[in-house]
């Protein structure tokens, strides 16, 4: 996959479930539609895919599942796991179904230990038994505060199998972008910082409102790259504004919960997440109607 391949906006694909039950019908449903956007391509097994909720036995079936209806869109998966051995594993087994990418989560388990050298000797590793190209992924709230330094993004950026990163971080992206590799892509993980991310050198975004409102995502990036700044900072603020009322408010469940009043199939987070309640979805229909977009 060349640099190309990380440019534009990204889904971070959610899995719907229905009393516990994987729906891969809804995902079916939702990859179909989602693949007659603009979209460059999606994130199966991320955060919003509740990537840790799930077997082994049904990531495996989502992968597939993505992979079989991809069409020309990229598919990165989420393969990150505590041990250098099973990550390099799982990276494997999605790359042999067809996974263009694997977007890599910080070991995190033992928190104390998580220095700069033990992540680059972790991210090395897996890189060179990887068929795929890797992507570091900083999230730090997800990873018991283990963060990918500057450091550590910038020696890992010269390596020939990694190929970039996506970062949940925040000002951390802006960083990033001062110290890694030309050919080194940044993602930018939420819509918070995304328009200004691409104009200081990110290639794209992995953002969760692509899941229900991918077209708008997908404009702000044309109009920030082609330097339509007054069209861009008016879509900036919008989707801002619609982050809050998503994912910054609610995470994942209110991600769901945005993509069924957008008539695509969020299904119910597994528990022990709790779907929304009436109220708050009264909240979120109303807030993304005075946005315009719900129908």
């Amino acid at each position: 996959m060349s640099q190309e391949s990380l440019k534009g906006i990204f889904a971070p694909l959610v899995t719907p479930f229905q009393d516990e039950q994987i729906r891969f019908d809804w995902l079916e449903h939702n990859l179909t539609r989602l693949s007659e956007t603009p979209l460059a391509g999606y994130l199966a097994l991320g955060t919003n895919g509740e990537f840790k909720s799930l077997t082994d036995a049904e990531r495996m079936d989502v992968v597939r599942t993505c992979a079989r209806l991809k069409g020309d869109k990229v598919l990165m998966v989420g393969t990150g796991c505590e041990s250098t051995r099973e990550t390099i594993e799982l990276t494997n087994r999605v790359a042999d179904v067809g996974a263009d990418f694997a977007s890599i989560i910080c070991p995190h388990y033992f928190a104390s230990r998580m220095d700069d050298e033990t992540l680059i000797g972790f991210y090395e590793e897996v890189a060179e038994h990887s068929r795929i190209p890797v992507l570091l992924y900083n999230i730090p709230k997800a990873t018991a505060n283990v963060r990918i330094s500057a450091t550590v993004a910038q020696v890992l950026s010269g390596h020939p199998n990694i190929a970039g990163m996506k970062d949940s971080g925040g000002a951390s992206l802006f960083v990033f972008l001062t110290v890694v590799e030309k050919q080194f892509s940044v993602l930018a993980g939420s819509a918070n910082y995304f328009m200004p991310g691409l104009m200081l050198g990110a290639t794209g975004g992995v953002l969760s409102l692509a899941n229900c409102f991918p077209e708008m995502c997908c404009e702000l990036y044309t109009a920030t790259i082609s330097g339509d700044l007054p069209n861009a900072r008016e879509l900036h603020c919008k989707c801002l504004r619609a982050n809050r009322a998503v994912s910054g408010t609610y995470g994942v469940a209110g991600v769901k919960t945005a993509m069924a009043l957008a008539a695509y199939h969020g299904g119910e987070p597994r528990r022990p997440l709790r779907p929304l309640g009436e109220q708050e979805r009264q909240a979120m229909r109303r807030a993304l109607e005075e946005l315009g977009l719900l129908q």
